[in-house]
């Protein structure tokens, strides 16, 4: 338990303070919906139009609230031995009477069950709130996009999980993981990989595959692409496996 404590205390201003951000934001989006919606009708090419579940696609699932996410994650995957050895208290945590292993696994597995809970706040908030307001959002869709976010979620901070586990000082590895994050963001859009869709931020939004029902009200998506999410999810685990090895074989 002292080991999940520690990890809790380590992470905990990043987790509360992003998550009353995504619930205060979800909650802005969906009960102010008017004002905002007439305000981006005025926007030059902005896709407005009648429909609620266009207006929560649009702010939420394809972009504020999205990128808002994105950007926790990479700050909830901070942290690693590097980092502890760079503010001098490295030695208190390799003290602690259990291994390395279990040291990186506690830490791994409080990140990504913050992350879970982050990505599953907006479709607790918004079908709920949408009721409230006389409107509607299926719970079904806003979980759809809550796997999307997990798994895309799980990449980024396996990559900030890793070069945390590599690099030392407060912001290092941050840096370098945006950076890395869209550097290879831009290689999978070149021509030669753009039939592989294998573009994350087009994923985790299902950017051009969303379709109305038939009376044009919803604005769903299709079946989870679960090979290019497959794809993902091996990558994150390896990248995991391999922070995991890194801090194993450190000599502090």
């Amino acid at each position: 338990m002292m080991l999940w404590h520690k990890a809790w205390r380590e992470t905990r201003t990043r987790f509360l303070v992003s998550a009353v951000a995504l619930v205060a934001f979800s909650a802005a989006i969906v009960l102010a919906q008017v004002p905002i919606r007439e305000h981006a009708a005025a926007l030059p090419g902005f896709r407005s139009g009648p429909s609620y579940s266009l207006h929560i696609y649009n702010f939420v699932y394809s972009g504020l609230l999205k990128t808002a996410f994105i950007w926790m994650i990479f700050f909830l995957g901070l942290g690693g031995l590097p980092r502890e050895q760079a503010q001098g208290t490295a030695g208190f945590t390799l003290a602690l009477p259990v291994s390395r292993l279990r040291l990186v696994s506690v830490r791994m597995a409080v990140g990504l069950a913050e992350l879970t809970a982050l990505a599953l706040a907006p479709a607790l908030i918004i079908p709920a709130l949408s009721l409230a307001i006389h409107q509607y959002y299926p719970l079904s869709e806003a979980l759809h996009f809550s796997v999307l976010w997990i798994i895309c979620g799980t990449t980024i901070y396996a990559m900030t999980f890793l070069f945390s586990a590599m690099l030392g000082g407060e912001y290092t590895a941050l840096v370098v993981s945006i950076v890395v994050f869209f550097v290879l963001d831009l290689i999978v859009s070149l021509a030669p990989l753009q039939p592989y869709r294998l573009k994350l931020l087009h994923i985790i939004s299902e950017f051009g595959t969303m379709r109305w029902d038939a009376q044009h009200l919803v604005l769903s998506s299709g079946p989870l692409p679960w090979a290019r999410l497959a794809i993902f999810s091996v990558a994150s685990v390896a990248m995991l496996w391999t922070a995991v090895r890194v801090t194993q074989r450190q000599n502090f």
